[in-house]
């Protein structure tokens, strides 16, 4: 059977395709100063933890949270690094700590979540759970009532 004129044939091999070029490599000259980032230090995440702690500390200051202490409980106990110990003065003051404290730490960068929240203003003695720290918001009566400096008197105060 004869193929008509106006169908095409096609070949087993594909066309033949050209090499692409490689592109052409600028030169730099050897006089001009290589331009470099800055430098910044390696932050280790002991070092971001110390960062956020300290900004915790004055978020409670700006919010005029009193007698702020904070004990690095890392070698003493397996719970949390940091805990950080704060007094207001009565039980919607203890609210708005806590609440601005929470707030704050949810628009940071990374954001964090608070873990667990137990405790009221009415029972005048908040923990805010973060796993790396755990804040404990009192009245100046309750705080002084569980004395937990005086529990965790072996945990170094941080700054």
């Amino acid at each position: 059977m004869k193929k008509a004129p106006s169908e095409t044939t096609t070949s087993a091999t594909p066309p033949t395709a050209t090499p692409k070029k490689p592109a052409a490599k600028k030169k730099v000259s050897s006089s001009a100063p290589k331009k470099t980032a800055p430098r910044t230090p390696a932050t280790s995440p002991r070092d971001a933890q110390r960062r956020q702690i300290e900004a915790i500390r004055d978020m409670l200051e700006a919010k005029k949270g009193e007698n702020i202490v904070i004990l690095n409980v890392a070698d003493v106990s397996s719970v949390t690094d940091y805990m950080i110990l704060c007094s207001g003065l009565n039980t919607p003051h203890l609210r708005a700590l806590a609440d601005d404290v929470a707030k704050q730490l949810h628009l940071a960068d990374p954001p964090r979540a608070c873990h667990r929240r137990a405790g009221s203003p009415q029972s005048e003695w908040l923990v805010l759970d973060y796993i790396d720290f755990v804040i404990h918001l009192f009245t100046p009566v309750m705080r002084s009532y569980y004395a937990l400096e005086q529990l965790w008197k072996d945990a170094p105060v941080v700054g």
